[in-house]
């Protein structure tokens, strides 16, 4: 899709102010090929304070930093399609990707009872519903290659209220767990996730907690097609909304461009790649979806 990331428009497609970069790929042919100021590079004002505290207990003082980010963008045009992709970097070190899409719609000739599949937009015209996946497999190294996976959460757990013996309170408590195999570390798609995931390193801190990345995921998460379909093991990364796999040279991609013409019989099925090896101290990899169901006519969805 890269080679698809045509010039960029100054003030619409990215700020005046944005440095711009050509983009080279080398796809279908000999040589290399060029596209012209198709990355842009911008330092975003999100409008919201990273932190910021008033004090007006005792003593008097204000502290605070702006959010400001550093966005790197192109954007792919596929026929009717814009995908614009960012890779977000925050002040605190987080490290967000993006996905928008926006273009215009896939429509077909409104008939019969063409509203089951989709949403009237014209007076003979039918926006058609069908689904966009969006698919991420990471490959991180955190402080060495050598990685775990543990989860986060919080139950309660009852005690005697100290100043009342015959009554009991409710005290939250954390959780941590780690994350040992394969079929621990996958989240079907819908699924509930705990509430914190972090992949670690077995070197702490100065507090003595691993050096670790939380894994955050925010998705339009849609229908992914049934397990039982013919064509499913093409796509089975969809399954998940996240997957941790222990990492293999033979297992560089979860998918294959060749997966389009024959999905009956797929050259890589992201499904094999879970098997239940041990993911504790290990080189791994992470695989993350976003699947968004799109009906045309209902609004966009990002």
């Amino acid at each position: 899709m890269g080679r698809f990331a045509y010039e960029l428009v100054r003030g619409l497609d990215c700020p005046y102010t944005a440095t711009y970069v050509d983009r080279h790929y080398l796809a279908e042919a000999d040589t290399p090929k060029t596209n012209q100021n198709s990355l842009c590079i911008f330092e975003h004002d999100s409008a919201l304070p990273l932190r910021r505290h008033f004090s007006d207990s005792q003593s008097f003082y204000y502290g605070g930093l702006r959010r400001n980010t550093l966005v790197i963008r192109s954007i792919s045009t596929l026929i009717n399609y814009d995908y614009i992709w960012d890779f977000v970097f925050h002040a605190n070190g987080a490290v967000e990707v993006r996905v928008h899409a926006t273009g215009y719609i896939s429509s077909s000739f409104l008939h019969g009872r063409g509203t089951d599949y989709g949403n009237r937009v014209g007076p003979h015209t039918l926006g058609t519903m069908h689904v966009h996946h969006m698919h991420y497999k990471v490959d991180l190294d955190v402080d060495g290659q050598l990685n775990s996976l543990e989860s986060q959460d919080m139950e309660y757990e009852f005690v005697k209220d100290p100043w009342s013996m015959q009554s009991t309170i409710e005290r939250p408590r954390l959780r941590r767990k780690r994350l040992q195999k394969e079929d621990e570390a996958t989240f079907p798609l819908n699924a509930p996730m705990p509430r914190y995931l972090s992949f670690t390193s077995p070197n702490p801190n100065k507090w003595g907690h691993p050096r670790s990345y939380r894994i955050q995921i925010s998705s339009f998460a849609g229908k992914h097609l049934p397990t039982n379909s013919s064509m499913e093991r093409s796509v089975s990364w969809g399954r998940y909304q996240l997957a941790v796999t222990k990492r293999k040279e033979e297992e560089p991609t979860s998918s294959s461009v060749y997966n389009q013409n024959d999905p009956w019989t797929p050259t890589v099925a992201f499904a094999d790649f879970i098997n239940n090896e041990t993911i504790t101290n290990e080189v791994m990899g992470l695989a993350v979806s976003w699947p968004c169901s799109w009906p045309p006519g209902a609004g966009s969805r990002g």
